[in-house]
């Protein structure tokens, strides 16, 4: 990214899959990165029948704090439960909106349901994604998938450019 912009990347993750994509999104970007964390910690099966339970009904999680500070870009994570984003996800989103600026967004999923996320993502943050990224779960087992996650941020970087009111840098003599 360029260099003077604040990146943030913020994700939840219950089994390390989304995690190891933040990271990854993270290095890539030169971004900060932080973990959203329930409150009350989801474990074993019960736990993630709750959080699907809940996901399901739209229902947000209480999280920790979530992180302060004035970032130019929030690249947001979640896995996909039901069909949509975490309950932990959509307490941050809620949460930070008023300070939200650009947004990203990517997601792990099984196999499907990333649309869906990504569309009440959009909503809950108040403005479209400068891009998004889906890892399907079984895609993590070989390198591909980040070579996906360099062009994911290649695309935020030139959607960041051809915003309204940003200047494009040129290269001199042009």
């Amino acid at each position: 990214m360029e260099a003077g912009l604040r990146v943030l990347v913020v994700y939840y993750s219950w089994t390390g899959n989304t995690r190891r994509v933040a990271e990854a999104i993270a290095r890539q970007a030169g971004a900060e990165i932080r973990e959203i964390v329930e409150k009350q910690p989801r474990r074993g099966v019960r736990g993630w029948l709750s959080g699907a339970r809940d996901a399901a009904r739209k229902r947000p999680s209480e999280i920790e704090t979530p992180p302060e500070g004035n970032y130019d870009l929030v690249i947001v994570g979640t896995p996909v439960w039901a069909f949509t984003m975490v309950p932990a996800v959509r307490a941050f989103l809620v949460q930070s909106r008023p300070r939200l600026r650009d947004l990203a967004f990517f997601c792990t999923q099984g196999s499907s349901g990333a649309e869906a996320a990504f569309r009440e993502m959009e909503a809950l943050g108040g403005r479209p994604p400068l891009g998004t990224l889906t890892v399907n779960v079984p895609e993590l087992k070989d390198a591909e998938w980040e070579a996906r996650v360099r062009k994911f941020v290649e695309e935020i970087e030139c959607n960041l450019r051809l915003k309204p009111g940003r200047e494009i840098e040129r290269p001199e003599g042009e």
